[in-house]
């Protein structure tokens, strides 16, 4: 996750995945090369009420040696079928616009680019308790 500049310390990754590993709507999926994970994939079930049902690739990390050997590609086919195992047939791939070499490799795949949008965060201090910020940190 530090390659794509998303910050976190191993305990707070730990938490993280532990987790999310007892989320039946959530899988992972790691590629190990010689004891060393070289990418991971995190995908979520997606249920709302302005949409199909849907499952969202929501992390796919592959670190720089190991670009452009088959295992994004081995790690988002993963996803697909997990998704199929569950009886929805769309994945939803969201990647941030300036990632060109991401947006490059999903429509390879298949994928087509459907929209463009912002997304807005608010974390409202009023309501935050002291110490975590949410469940899993």
């Amino acid at each position: 996750m530090l390659e794509l500049g998303y910050e976190c310390d191993a305990a707070r990754m730990r938490r993280r995945i532990e987790r999310l590993l007892a989320m039946p709507d959530h899988g992972l999926w790691v590629a190990v090369d010689e004891d060393e994970i070289v990418a991971c994939a995190h995908a979520k079930l997606e249920l709302l009420l302005s949409s199909p049902p849907a499952v969202e690739l929501a992390a796919l990390v592959v670190s720089r040696d190991a670009r452009r050997t088959g295992v994004g590609r081995a790690l988002v086919r993963a996803v697909e079928h997990w998704s199929a195992s569950r009886g929805i047939y769309r994945v939803i791939v969201r990647s941030q616009t300036h990632r060109t070499d991401a947006r490059d490799f999903y429509l390879k795949l298949g994928y087509v680019a459907s929209k463009e949008q912002t997304v807005f965060v608010r974390e409202p201090r009023e309501h935050r308790p002291a110490g975590p910020t949410t469940l899993v940190d």
